[in-house]
């Protein structure tokens, strides 16, 4: 523990000497909306954007039960191989609680890591006029967690990520992807749209609906909404909440996310 706070220190001064030599780059991050930006980390930099999740389930069919669902500390590693390329790493504790009377109640939990994401995020154009800026998020996910609490197989997802400059406060940013996965073996598309506004240059708010369409005809929609503040250019925290609009479930995270620049 000793040597990590050692470690995370010297990073920190590192990257503030970095700052006082070179022009600031603010920090621009995945969370806490479910959107991912379409901006991969600058060349040469390492952003780590971590938290606490807590999502209860409350299942309609009668042979399911509620479950909740603990995530800590839901790291997210990017790290800039190239410019306009990052490398992602994903992986966290989880700890889940389902409420089944038909089995004793110390066997209702499970706690252990779940499975490891390994991506990448290409920047494709930048924004100019209506044309928005647009990257590239390509993830596999294996199978390498305790299975009673991840899912069993191998998972791929893509997705394309898109932003617009609206004003100077306002912001729109949306994904399209899709992956394999549960019982549809044509797999499932997914979806984002969420709206920023900057409250002032450090807070941040935004809303957000987002979903997924196994078929064209039967999308399920949630909606979250939360804010960000920048303590400093390169560090941020953020709150925020959802529901389902279609099923019955609920969240609430909260996190910290830091940029180290120039590394090397």
């Amino acid at each position: 523990m000793r040597l990590l706070l050692i470690i995370v220190g010297f990073l920190l001064g590192f990257n503030l000497y970095a700052q006082d030599s070179v022009q600031v780059i603010t920090i621009n991050t995945d969370r806490p909306d479910l959107t991912e930006s379409s901006r991969a980390v600058p060349h040469k930099s390492l952003q780590i954007e971590a938290g606490f999740l807590m999502e209860v389930i409350n299942p309609e069919r009668s042979d399911l039960y509620k479950t909740t669902i603990y995530s800590f500390p839901t790291p997210l590693i990017r790290w800039g191989m190239f410019k306009g390329v990052e490398l992602r790493l994903f992986n966290t504790l989880l700890s889940t609680q389902t409420e089944d009377p038909t089995i004793p109640k110390d066997e209702q939990g499970s706690f252990g890591l779940g499975n490891l994401t390994v991506g990448t995020k290409i920047d494709i154009t930048t924004e100019k006029g209506i044309r928005p800026e647009i990257a590239i998020l390509v993830h596999f996910n294996f199978p390498t967690g305790g299975h009673e609490i991840s899912p069993d197989q191998f998972i791929f997802n893509s997705s394309l990520s898109f932003s617009h400059t609206l004003s100077e406060k306002f912001s729109l940013g949306y994904n399209l992807g899709w992956f394999n996965g549960d019982d549809n073996k044509n797999g499932n598309g997914f979806y984002t749209l969420a709206i920023g506004y900057g409250i002032s240059s450090k807070f941040g708010v935004f809303i957000e609906g987002y979903g997924f369409f196994p078929n064209l005809d039967s999308a399920t929609i949630s909606v979250d909404g939360g804010f960000t503040y920048l303590l400093k250019p390169h560090m941020q925290f953020d709150i925020s909440g959802g529901r389902g609009i279609t099923f019955n479930t609920y969240f609430i995270s909260f996190g910290f996310s830091v940029l180290f620049t120039q590394l090397y």
